[in-house]
């Protein structure tokens, strides 16, 4: 396992299709106490989820480790990562290279498993999202936190040009605190929240489904603190070798929903775009 790989609780997820029934069990007693139940022993782990040891042993290999004690390595090692901010993560030096051979082998990598990333998102999840994004008569709301907002904004710009009823705000606690309180069963929350996770974020999901609105969460792991709450969850992988996460998989995700949701809205937003055109004409130079 490297530094940028999904974590743990992912690979887990994503395994379970292809598991048989004893290593199905272990891995839900995993996910339903992460990470908790892969910090036990193995054989507290193989109790809880009914199986023998070697069973947890065999599971354990199956997601790429050599043993169960590797395993906990690696998810020791996550969580420390995970608890820390960028001058705790700073990773290896660039390596070998010059400053383009070094950004184009990063972003490579970056862009490997971004893909990987969006191709275990199920469909259904999708469908729901895009579902949400397209329904014209429920307003949508765009926020994130303190860097993660920067991603909710790009996904909404487009979609004001597509569709009515779509507002940005940055500030839930402060100045858009009024539009926390108008919330309403007529509107749909897309809320952005990668590590290092805000508490604001859960409180601002609980707060929407309180009043009745649907919560789309974008995060960078289904153990985010916030996924509880959500109606819909879209996790794209942040993580690289270096200080600074990447932002780079949700903007790709965002923009593959633009590209779905016109073709969900159809003529519609054709017309809105064509108005868009005409009514900024003057100011755009050729």
């Amino acid at each position: 396992m490297d530094d940028g790989a999904d974590s743990l609780h992912d690979i887990v997820a994503a395994s379970l299709p292809t598991l048989g029934r004893a290593g199905r069990q272990v891995g839900r007693v995993l996910l339903d106490d992460y990470p908790s139940a892969g910090l036990s022993t193995i054989a507290d782990l193989a109790a809880r989820a009914g199986v023998s040891p070697p069973t947890v042993l065999r599971f354990a290999q199956g997601l790429g480790f050599s043993g169960f004690t590797e395993f906990q390595r690696a998810l020791r090692d996550e969580l420390t990562r995970r608890s820390s901010g960028p001058l705790v993560r700073l990773g290896a030096p660039a390596g070998a290279g010059t400053p383009r051979e070094v950004i184009v082998r990063d972003a490579a990598a970056q862009a490997e498993r971004t893909v990987a990333s969006l191709g275990r998102i199920p469909d259904a999840s999708y469908e729901a999202a895009i579902a949400l994004l397209a329904d014209t008569s429920r307003r949508i709301l765009l926020t994130g936190g303190r860097f993660t907002y920067l991603a909710a904004f790009h996904l909404g710009t487009p979609l004001q040009q597509l569709r009515p009823g779509v507002r940005m705000f940055s500030d839930p606690g402060g100045h858009d605190l009024g539009t926390v309180i108008d919330m309403s069963r007529r509107d749909v929350l897309v809320l952005y929240d990668f590590h290092r996770y805000q508490r604001s974020a859960a409180q601002l999901a609980q707060s929407a489904k309180k009043r009745g609105a649907a919560v789309l969460l974008v995060t960078d792991s289904l153990e985010c603190p916030t996924a509880p709450h959500a109606d819909v969850v879209l996790n794209v992988p942040t993580a690289t070798e270096h200080a600074f996460q990447s932002d780079a998989a949700a903007f790709l995700l965002n923009e593959q929903l633009h590209h779905l949701v016109l073709e969900r809205l159809g003529e519609s937003a054709l017309t809105r775009l064509a108005l868009w055109e005409r009514m900024r004409e003057d100011e755009l130079l050729p």
